[in-house]
């Protein structure tokens, strides 16, 4: 097999492994049920849920799809609570910033959205896992772009 042909399959065995998908993944959890939800968030063994199949919220069924993850802080009588989870109505802050709402002195929330990947678990809009791909695109377009050949031996 010809130096050219043992890349391309290399290649096309990389790229099968990438799973390309166009539908949203945010973690869905509340810390009032489970503490490992709130700040600082432990995201190792929290859920993760496909916006895109989640059975639609009863009054935005034939309105809106959710389209954002969504990390809400709630603050009630002295007491935090933060909800993870999709969301579904875009603003001009959605991916810039959060936004703050009082109600009385006892009650305030503050909602911040996202359409990245995971990226309601914290600070950062892009999730860990999403390196893995890129370091093996990059390293495939080292490989092809080097003088080096691959020897494929069958015992």
């Amino acid at each position: 097999m010809s130096p050219f042909m043992e890349k391309m399959l290399l290649l096309l065995g990389v790229l099968c492994c990438i799973q390309v998908s166009t539908a949203l993944m945010c973690y869905d959890c509340n810390s009032e049920f489970d503490p490992r939800c709130g700040d600082p968030f432990e995201p190792y063994s929290i859920g993760e849920v496909n916006c895109s199949k989640q059975e639609p919220l009863e009054h935005l069924k034939d309105k809106y799809k959710p389209t954002l993850c969504r990390k809400t802080v709630q603050k009630i009588y002295g007491k935090t609570r933060i909800v993870r989870g999709c969301g579904y109505i875009h603003d001009e802050r959605t991916d810039v910033e959060c936004v703050r709402r009082s109600g009385t002195h006892d009650v305030a929330a503050t909602y911040c959205s996202c359409t990245k990947d995971l990226c309601n678990g914290g600070n950062s809009l892009t999730a860990p896992w999403m390196i893995l791909p890129l370091a093996l695109a990059a390293g495939c377009a080292l490989l092809l772009t080097s003088g080096h050949t691959i020897t494929f031996q069958s015992s």
